[in-house]
């Protein structure tokens, strides 16, 4: 007895196949409305068989339909996936730089760099921008899934499983692979939303279309913009007297963001085995943000150019482009997929209101800051078979081969965003700027490089890139008609760390007809990312309520080196899982429980500053002089291998379809629990004690600044011409203490949405809704905020899973041909 397997999306990097569109259908015991379901029992990826469904997989998978995404009511995948998938988070970071416009994703509570993401079953690029805040994320770069249109998006499949020695690096929590539209057909849709409180103001239009290309190919086109108003959140403050009227003077919320996307998916049959297929698209993003407010009297200001104080206004643009071409044939009983594909993100930061005090009254007050880039390029040749070993099914085997190049580049800014101009003492000693008053010393001397974000000088310049290769084998067979067998095994090699071998394994067993149990096993790894290795530069951060300048020192370079820290190396991880699956009728039910391990996760340090000890004294003399490396700096920090993880978790999930006279309605009920605890501190140098490396505010990053409990209950209602869909998400509580606060708590709260689509003809729809739709916010920061309340952040800063915005509504109008 035979089953074909799917190969129509083999991922370039695995041994497994994914669910195509083609086969996106409901599991046969379920009724016909579960299509609708915001996470379906359909075939699933993680498997060779065809037509397996979620409830017989050996790992987890949540799918997400179309329609679920777009009554979501959300905007950019990360928040929709908020809304809709159990193990999903996403942070909303405020006065962040750059994470402002690209806010960490995360899954299972582990990295934004612990998840990997593909497209139509391909790896997809990072982004350039590593976090350096105090908050979620802090130390890794994710992927900027906002910048894939949902109006291009097919379905998601997102696997919960460690998954590394099939997918290669970053799969240590699992996997998201967004599948892209590859029918005929088109729609254009245009939506508008605001707050509650009249901002946030957001207008967006879209459209997809699909065409034949005779009867061998497909050609499916995506165009969407949006433009989003600023959300402003912070309290009106005078900055401890500095001013007469209290005024807003800080972002605390979401910047104005305007976003352009074009996308395309293409195939096209060669004879009758064989196809070719490119994908990929280009996506521009650009928002604005302010930093910290000065005020005029302050030494960092001359009042001639801001006589009222300044707040810096800060400009970032991102550029995403990737493409994808691939050439898919049959060859005896062997199917091989043979593809590249490369891609691009481009970050670049301005300085939009600003001034360099160093440069005196004269100084410019706009000017661009420089731009990092994170480049990959894939090449992989896949192919798989079944064979017959005597077992109750036909055997799957695959083997392949990847060959990449991942690429880091950092740009120089303008001269005056980073240089020491000629005026040496500050306002409080030489009021007319008179650069040739140098009887000055300590805070009287002014720092170099503009407020707010200083540019990147050319001693910061760096392009380079890592080359790495894999082979991979998998497995998978029935070894009785209810037991099946998977394993994988992986072989990488890296020009810069070296090499490693992992393993997988797992197993379902159906034990009735209606339940089953599946387990697996895994070691993982996570290869240091180059923007881990390579990025440096000199910001202005919070040090005990002060403004400090602070350099990220690369952990190659001879400053590292002389503090005693060594080149990063990969983060290992250990996984084991183990699940229970009941399915009966319109009724099914998972739940799963995991334990992760890593070890050497890569984290971006504490501030090391003068005073901890007398080696570390003697660094700063040697290089805190005028023009020095250290000139005007207060504090360093590094990315090294750090600390031991193990992280205890379980998701449940429910689902169950009634079918009434004139309805039919889907029920979702979904829980995930997480408790990460840190295991263990070993910093390389011997220099900088584990404390400063890694200090307990760090700590409550990892371990409590993402909800360790998650719930969600909906359902939606379809008519004939009418859907409506009702929504809680519950987040539990999240406790952090950054910038030198006392441990603060903030409680878990509900968040209730309403959506609703009408029918209007076959080819006119009209929908909306309330989201946030008892307006709940976090909870205020109290006294345990130090000073930060006295200054705007009423509702803190670093750790909240659902936006500050408050109610929101929308309004949406869509037309199908």
């Amino acid at each position: 007895m035979k089953r074909r397997f799917n190969y129509s999306t083999i991922a370039l990097s695995v041994c497994l196949s994914l669910a195509s569109t083609s086969s996106f259908s409901a599991e046969t015991k379920s009724s016909d409305s579960a299509k609708y379901a915001d996470i379906e029992r359909i075939i699933s990826i993680g498997t060779r068989i065809s037509n397996r469904t979620v409830a017989d997989s050996p790992a987890p998978i949540d799918i997400i339909s179309a329609k679920a995404i777009k009554n979501s009511g959300a905007t950019s995948i990360p928040d929709m996936l908020r809304k809709l998938a159990p193990s999903f988070n996403m942070n909303n970071t405020t006065t962040s730089d750059g994470q402002d416009l690209m806010r960490p994703a995360t899954l299972r509570s582990l990295g934004p760099d612990q998840v990997l993401v593909l497209i139509n079953g391909k790896r997809r690029h990072q982004q350039a921008v590593v976090a350096v805040q105090e908050n979620v994320g802090r130390g890794s770069a994710g992927t900027d899934l906002s910048s894939i249109p949902m109006t291009a998006i097919s379905h998601i499949e997102i696997l919960r499983d460690g998954a590394a020695a099939q997918y290669g690096s970053d799969a240590i929590a699992g996997v998201i692979n967004i599948v892209l539209k590859g029918d005929e057909g088109g729609t254009v849709w245009a939506q508008y939303g605001q707050t509650s409180e009249g901002d946030g103001e957001s207008t967006e239009f879209g459209g997809n279309y699909g065409l034949a290309l005779g009867t061998k190919g497909m050609l499916n086109l995506t165009f969407e913009y949006s433009d989003s108003g600023e959300i402003n959140r912070a309290t009106p403050t005078d900055w401890f007297g500095s001013i007469d009227e209290p005024r807003q003077l800080l972002l605390v919320g979401e910047a104005a963001t305007e976003m352009t996307s074009l996308w395309a998916n293409f195939s096209y049959d060669i004879g009758e085995s064989s196809e070719f297929y490119a994908f990929g698209g280009y996506t521009t993003k650009e928002g604005e943000s302010l930093g910290f407010y000065r005020p005029a009297a302050d030494d960092r200001v001359w009042s001639a150019l801001f006589p009222q104080g300044i707040t810096p206004r800060l400009g970032s643009k991102s550029e995403d482009f990737s493409l994808a071409a691939g050439f898919k044939t049959q060859i005896g009983e062997w199917d091989f997929d043979a593809s590249l594909v490369t891609g691009e993100n481009r970050f670049e930061f301005s300085n939009l209101d600003s001034l360099n005090a160093s440069y005196g009254p004269d100084s410019p007050t706009s000017a661009y800051d420089g731009a990092l880039v994170y480049s990959q390029t894939t090449f992989n040749v896949d192919a798989v078979t079944e064979v017959d070993l005597g077992f109750y099914y036909e055997t799957s085997i695959a083997f392949g081969f990847e060959y990449r190049i991942d690429g880091f580049a950092q740009e120089a800014g303008d001269m005056v965003t980073y240089a020491r101009g000629n005026t040496l003492c500050a306002e409080s000693v030489n009021p007319s700027g008179d650069p040739t008053m140098t009887n000055c010393t300590g805070d009287e001397i002014t720092v170099p490089g503009m407020q707010g974000f200083q540019g990147y000088s050319p001693a910061m310049e760096i392009d380079t890139d890592r080359d790495s290769f894999a082979f991979y084998f998998d497995t998978e067979t029935s070894v009785t008609e209810d037991w099946l067998i998977t394993g994988a095994v992986r072989y990488e090699n890296y020009d810069d760390f070296g090499s490693t071998v992992i393993g997988k394994l797992s197993t379902h067993l159906s034990l009735t007809d209606s339940l089953a149990i599946r387990a697996s096993a895994s070691t993982g790894y996570r290869a240091p990312g180059m923007q881990q290795a390579n990025f440096t530069q000199r910001s202005i951060s919070l040090d005990n309520g002060e403004l400090a300048d602070l350099v990220t020192l690369r952990p190659n370079e001879s400053l590292a080196g002389e503090l005693g820290f060594s080149d990063l190396q990969e983060e290992n991880s250990t996984n084991i899982s183990f699940g229970v699956v009941y399915n009966e009728g319109d009724f099914s039910s998972t739940l799963d429980i995991y334990q992760i391990n890593i070890d050497d996760r890569i984290v971006y340090s504490g501030n090391i500053s003068r005073g901890i000890n007398a080696d570390i004294d003697a660094f700063f003399d040697r290089h805190s002089g005028a023009n020095q490396a250290l000139d005007g700096v207060k504090n360093v920090s590094i990315f090294t291998n750090a600390i031991d993880t193990e992280t205890f978790g379980l998701d449940w999930v429910n689902q169950y379809t009634q079918t009434l006279s004139n309805m039919d309605v889907v029920y979702e009920l979904s829980y995930h629990h997480n408790n990460t605890q840190v295991s263990g501190i070993n910093t390389s140098s011997a220099m900088v004690p584990d404390e400063i490396i890694f200090n307990h505010a760090q700590e409550l990053l990892v371990e409590k600044a993402q909800p360790q409990d998650k719930a969600a209950l909906s359902a939606m209602f379809d008519m004939d011409n009418w859907s409506v869909t009702a929504r809680m998400t519950y987040y539990g509580e999240v406790t952090s203490a950054s910038y030198g606060t006392e441990e603060t708590t903030w409680g878990a709260k509900s968040l209730f949405d309403v959506t609703a689509q009408w029918q209007v003809t076959d080819n006119v729809s009209i929908s909306g809704g309330i989201l946030n739709l008892t307006d709940e916010y976090p909870d205020e920061w109290g006294d345990n905020g130090g000073f930060f309340p006295q200054i705007g952040f009423k509702y803190g800063w670093t750790s909240f899973p659902f936006s500050l915005s408050g109610r929101e509504y929308y309004m949406r109008a869509s037309y199908n041909f």
